[in-house]
């Protein structure tokens, strides 16, 4: 039985016991039983020298205490999120273990040292983790045995507020089918479950949807029993809200209604919605049902995502303009009015993406004033959602400071430091330990109350996840390299001068820089000629030499053995990338002997790149694949979504987005990277001129299954023997 329909079959189960979680008390024995759990479901047991309590009841502030007497630790927490990072804390600090996507280790000693009491308090009140882009790059087609491992991931590294989405398109269902909207009407307008954030985003419909009963179905219970989980460790989920993004259908249901279509992209008919205009009456109905009709299935929430303006033109009038200001306030009074008619204690969440990325084009300081303006301080939380972008890529003023505090409204830090679920090793490190800070010393810092980070997707560069989560329980410096030597001690029980070499590098090249586009150059369709992403330079490739020389020192140590088969994969998508370079050079030099030459060395890395991440346990195409197949009810459903699981990794859909994921895997390196470079250099040196999109749309994403290949039998030797191998290659360009 597939993992949808085991979801399905306990779909009545799961509502009962999420009904029952959202009440349960996360004060006295059933909260600390809960962080217990946490620490028995990833560790695979839980320690006999440990204990855990959670403060009295009407402890308002968000901290933890650890002390060790007597041998045994014991770890008090205001919520039980705050007990797991407040026992994760410890375990890091001492060097004793660690949990990651990529595998957990614990190896307490039988006898703690004694230590004196040390508190943590947050200076934030909540801990946000999540984009909405997480949920078509990672989550679409996970069953609740992925999820329950991520949400104690969430506990662990102390994040208590998760985006929680999932159902959503049900629930909207249930609304549009009381206002006449028929089942074949609303199923045509839902994507396919990889592309839903963007259809919830007002981007996009109908691609590649068409998904059964039983998978809607499913999706209810799947929710509840994450929200029945997260509310059990004290989350406060924030749900999905209506943005006003209707089917088409609603044109001709409702003629008098103000709807007008929203085009993403010219490049792609499917990019475009339909947007009900909150100032129509039709509007409050839909959005008052629907956050009655989702608590009425979930229980009571406080925070409704909604946003209507992603990427996309302000039709209020031009900027500047008084038109535009009184229209966007009120534009988000009736926004607001509609929360506040569904449940007057809810509060509009809004993520601020675009007060970076359009600023000054679409959002100058009067509109954003009036856009927060229509709803009251305390009712309306900004997620400023790449406080990284503004420091580093538009390398303008922080929004807080640019528009004062946002203008009285609670607010949130947050970065963004994954786009598209890529592979690439990148991130500056020091800043999302610390960056932090500089809002606090602002003038204009308003009300910050929460921390977090939105990660397009997750499941790579574990050690960027690992600094923000500790950044967000500080509110002083912390040493990076002394957090990063506490980090190597829990991850591999030990830290060694060959490893320290490698961070002291690694902070040279990859995790000194940030980029919104960390994509190895022949990861880019290769007509595009596109320059570098992430250059990898020589501090790069002497780090990832100096951690997997030093494998004697680790035999049998099964995280360092995962680390050395992915960074080897790193190495070789680095060297690649420097082929590339010369085979670009031999074919302007119009030497077609020295670019064929340079062909079979690029296809060759490739080809062993390809077949070390076959032993990596995230790595790999064939892992997604079996996700997407096992959330179907059918064959058919199941061809439906392996076929666009594999679109969004490779062509997205055909837009302009191709390549935009740029997953460094087993299988899309064979079957998708590969075959693409071997066809453009083949015809361009043969002198003919290439077909790209005839290419990007045959093969890889319209054809099931993924080519045989056998892993190397042992892979942390075949790491060491390639980056030897691959170690000098004379003549090429640095």
């Amino acid at each position: 039985m597939n993992a949808g329909k085991i979801l399905f079959t306990i779909g009545c189960t799961a509502v009962i016991i999420s009904c029952s979680a959202s009440a349960v008390p996360t004060d006295g024995s059933e909260g600390a039983d809960a962080a217990k759990a946490v620490i028995e479901r990833t560790f695979g047991r839980f320690p006999s020298n440990v204990h855990f309590e959670i403060f009295s009841p009407g402890d308002s502030s968000l901290r933890y205490t650890t002390e060790v007497s007597g041998g045994v630790l014991t770890v008090r927490g205001s919520t039980p999120v705050a007990i797991c990072r407040g026992f994760y804390d410890y375990v890091l600090r001492g060097g004793y273990g660690i949990a990651s996507w990529t595998g957990n280790r614990l190896d307490l000693p039988r006898r703690l040292p004694d230590e004196a009491e040390r508190e943590v308090v947050s200076p934030y009140r909540m801990h946000l983790y999540q984009n909405v882009c997480t949920y078509g790059y990672t989550y679409p087609f996970w069953g609740w045995e992925e999820w329950e491992n991520e949400i104690d991931w969430m506990a662990l590294h102390g994040f208590d507020m998760p985006l929680s989405p999932i159902g959503g398109e049900t629930i909207l269902s249930r609304v549009w089918k009381g206002m006449g909207l028929s089942d074949k009407e609303i199923k045509e307008y839902f994507t396919g479950p990889a592309h839903l954030p963007w259809m919830r985003m007002g981007n996009m419909a109908h691609y590649c949807g068409g998904m059964s009963d039983e998978w809607f179905d499913a999706q209810i219970a799947l929710e509840h029993r994450i929200d029945g989980r997260e509310r059990e460790l004290g989350m406060t989920p924030v749900y999905q809200g209506f943005a006003g993004f209707v089917p088409a259908a609603f044109v001709e249901h409702f003629p008098q209604a103000d709807i007008t279509e929203t085009i993403w992209s010219k490049l792609n008919p499917e990019d475009h919605n339909h947007m009900l205009s909150p100032l129509d009456p039709l509007f409050k109905q839909v959005g008052v049902d629907f956050i009655r009709e989702w608590e009425k299935e979930f229980g009571k929430g406080k925070y409704y995502l909604i946003d209507s303006f992603n990427e996309m033109k302000v039709p209020f009038g031009p900027l500047g303009s008084k038109e535009r200001s009184e229209n966007l306030r009120l534009y988000s009074q009736k926004l607001y009015d509609t929360v506040r008619e569904a449940d007057p204690d809810a509060v509009w969440v809004l993520q601020g993406w675009m007060f970076g990325y359009q600023r000054d084009k679409e959002w100058d300081s009067e509109s954003v004033r009036a856009l927060l303006g229509g709803a009251p301080d305390g009712k309306l939380l900004v997620i400023d959602l790449a406080v990284d972008f503004n420091e580093f890529v538009w390398k303008n003023e922080k929004s807080w400071d640019c528009f004062n505090g946002f203008f009285g409204k609670d607010w949130i830090w947050s970065t963004t430091p994954n786009f598209g679920g890529r592979t690439g090793l990148v991130g500056t490190l020091d800043f999302l330990l610390n960056g932090h800070l500089d809002a606090y010393g602002s003038p204009n810092k308003g009300n910050p109350v929460g921390y977090g980070t939105s990660p397009e997707g997750v499941e790579s560069n574990e050690i960027v996840y690992e600094v923000i989560s500790a950044g967000g329980w500080s509110d002083s410096r912390i040493d990076l390299d002394s957090f990063l030597e506490d980090y190597t001690r829990a991850r591999y029980g030990k830290t060694t001068p060959a490893l320290a070499t490698f961070w002291k590098e690694m902070l040279q090249s990859r995790y000194g820089i940030f980029t919104n586009n960390a994509r190895f150059r022949w990861q880019h369709r290769p007509s595009t000629r596109r320059p570098h992403s992430i250059p990898s330079n020589d501090h790069y490739f002497k780090a990832i030499e100096s951690f997997i020389g030093d494998r004697d020192n680790f035999k049998g140590n099964r995280l360092y053995e995962i680390d050395a088969i992915g960074y080897c994969g790193m190495y070789l998508a680095g060297k690649a990338d420097r082929v590339l370079d010369s085979l670009f050079a031999a074919v302007a030099r119009n030497e077609p002997g020295k670019a064929a030459n340079g062909e079979t060395l690029l296809l060759e890395i490739l080809s062993d790149l390809d077949r070390i991440l076959e032993s990596h346990p995230v790595w790999r195409t064939q892992r997604w694949l079996d996700f997407a197949r096992a959330a179907a009810f059918s064959p058919s459903e199941a061809d439906s979504f392996e076929l666009e699981a594999k679109k969004l990794i490779s062509i997205w859909g055909g837009r302009s987005l191709h390549d935009y994921s740029a997953r460094m895997w087993s299988g899309l390196v064979r079957d998708y990277y590969i075959p693409r470079l071997k066809y453009y250099f083949d015809t361009v040196i043969a002198g003919e001129e290439p077909d790209m999109a005839a290419f990007d749309n045959s093969g890889f994403p319209e054809e099931l299954g993924l080519s045989p290949r056998q892993p190397f039998r042992s892979p942390v030797k075949a790491a060491a023997d390639l980056v030897e191998k691959y170690k000098d290659m004379a003549g090429l360009p640095h």
